[in-house]
């Protein structure tokens, strides 16, 4: 019995030795990083070797890379090469290195890994360099879109899909690809304007590499609208990388027909259409000496009048007509020519949008035909315009002094100012109907019979009948003798109580205290000497003197 009990504890004490040496057993994985060599700019064979598997299960292996020397689990590009795990040495080629970075970094770390239930192993760090791009010159250096550029230089890449072109950070479309030189397509949509030069940058791998060269665009225009309208009519252009007014280079031109226009706005990029241009009209472009001719024809259409401010007028008078398909943007010289009749008029655009045509002042009476000429047209205004004459027919009162109000009835134009001579004498008179002028009698007509002249285009228009001038008179005056001081009242007519008048004792001037029509106080000066002279009165222009004389006392 004993000795039974003494063998179970021997198994038991052999069980137990041998857990704990099964226990002292269990190990992770061990693995190395062996090398890592540079095929590309963005392409790599990575080796790695792993020494053993461990105790705990692995169950993936492979490489984890980075541009940063920080590369561990979750810090990096990781490559698995499946769960299926072997001993010894294992190698990946990675084309298309992901180093999450817009911009290439020449600098690869990597380390090789084996992860089990317990965790990863990694093995040592090993850093390479990756080759460079070189991209050498873009030809031609300058173009528009959709011409076509070779770029020279050393290229690695996978396949075409690897490789982007960047016109100023806007794809290309790559036509061809070889080791030493890619051809592409200058793309649409470039922010640049005419004649602006940018870089153009191979990117392949994330590596970014710009032309030795820059590359200079060149607008592409590729059409115009509207195609008809009146002179004037602005027109938008369309295409690409259109110039910008302010800056419009020596090889780059915009023509209508034959004539070269300047640009008036950018976005979009316009002209107006000139008021030389024939109606119908090619456009074209001329960039770096080529001539584009744009698609269609512009055709200039003819202004439509429909209206005239008045069917009967008089000479020196100014009307206006209206229409349709007026030149547009008229500040620009649209000035047309118009003709009455036979006679070349002066005709300007009014800020209505119509135009104002002047009646000379010589035309002679009757009826007739407006024509304007607007650019390539000459068009006639459907309604004839009457010129009448003008006419002085009568006036009344007629007689009157100055200052007196004349109605003078003829042929005349509402609220215009007319010059009217008396005599020799001008003044002027405003038109207060088509029929009635008003005019009054001027200062300084001498009293009498005196003709009234209407003067117009160097012409003077009368009548047979003549106006009497009254002048002013003196009647009498009181007292009529008395000294320094004393009040005089002079009785008469024709005194002017608006207009200057001045009251002399014989040379000396005597100070007016009140003044009517027909009467006049003044009082003796102080600086007269005794005795007796005459009064004289001036007057709206005129002179009267008394018949009798003042007698002034001591």
């Amino acid at each position: 019995m004993k000795k039974n009990i003494f063998l179970i504890a021997i198994a038991l004490f052999a069980f137990f030795q041998l857990q704990s040496c099964k226990k002292d057993n269990l190990t992770g994985p061990e693995i190395q990083t062996l090398s890592a060599i540079a095929l590309a700019p963005n392409a790599a064979t990575f080796t790695g070797s792993i020494v053993s598997k461990g105790n705990f299960n692995p169950f993936d292996y492979g490489f984890i890379y980075s541009a940063s020397p920080d590369v561990g689990e979750g810090k990096g590009t990781k490559i698995s090469l499946g769960k299926t795990i072997p001993q010894g040495e294992f190698t990946k080629e990675v084309r298309n290195l992901n180093l999450s970075s817009p911009y290439y970094s020449p600098v690869v770390y990597v380390r090789a890994y084996i992860a089990d239930e317990k965790g990863t192993a990694l093995g040592k760090l090993i850093q390479m360099t990756l080759p460079n791009q070189q991209v050498g010159n873009i030809i031609p250096s300058t173009g528009k879109s959709g011409d076509q550029v070779k770029i020279s230089g050393k290229f690695y890449a996978e396949s075409d899909s690897a490789i982007n072109v960047m016109f100023n950070n806007t794809k290309a479309k790559i036509l061809s690809v070889s080791e030493t030189e890619i051809t592409a397509e200058v793309p649409t949509g470039i922010p640049a304007s005419h004649g602006n030069q940018f870089n153009v940058e191979v990117i392949i791998g994330g590596q970014r590499v710009s032309s030795s060269n820059g590359f200079t665009i060149l607008a592409n225009i590729k059409d115009f609208t509207p195609k008809s309208g009146p002179l004037g009519t602005v027109i938008s252009f369309s295409g690409d990388n259109l110039p910008q007014p302010y800056y419009y280079p020596d090889n780059f031109s915009v023509f209508f027909g034959d004539q070269r226009v300047d640009p008036i706005n950018a976005n979009p990029f316009q002209i107006s259409v000139p008021p030389t241009a024939k109606v119908k009209s090619e456009l074209s472009v001329t960039i770096s000496n080529k001539k584009v001719v744009l698609p269609g024809e512009f055709t200039v259409t003819p202004p439509v009048f429909t209206g005239i401010s008045t069917e009967t007028t008089l000479p020196g008078t100014i009307i206006s007509i209206s229409g349709t398909n007026l030149p547009v943007n008229y500040q620009y010289n649209y000035i047309p020519t118009a003709k009455i009749g036979s006679t070349e008029v002066t005709i300007n655009p009014n800020y209505q949008g119509d135009y104002e045509i002047v009646v000379p002042d010589d035309l002679s009476p009757g009826e007739y035909t407006i024509s304007v000429t607007l650019g390539p047209h000459t068009v006639t205004v459907p309604k004839k315009l009457k010129v009448l004459s003008y006419a002085f027919t009568d006036f009344s009162p007629t007689t009157g002094g100055p200052g007196k109000e004349i109605n003078i009835t003829g042929n005349f134009i509402k609220d215009r100012q007319y010059t009217i001579y008396f005599g020799d004498m001008a003044t002027t008179g405003t038109g207060t109907s088509a029929t009635n002028l008003k005019v009054e009698v001027p200062t300084g007509v001498n009293e009498g019979n005196v003709k009234i002249y209407l003067a117009f285009g160097g012409k003077k228009i009368t009548i047979a009948k003549e106006f009497n001038v009254i002048g002013p008179s003196i009647t009498s005056f009181s007292p009529t003798s008395g000294n320094a001081g004393t009040v005089v009242t002079i009785k008469g007519n024709g005194f002017a109580p608006y207009y200057g008048t001045n009251v002399k004792f014989g040379t000396i001037d005597a100070p007016v205290t009140s003044i009517t029509g027909n009467t006049i106080t003044v009082a003796v000066p102080s600086n007269l000497n005794p005795g007796t002279m005459k009064l004289t009165i001036m007057t709206n222009g005129q002179t009267v003197t008394s018949s009798s004389s003042f007698t002034v006392t001591n």
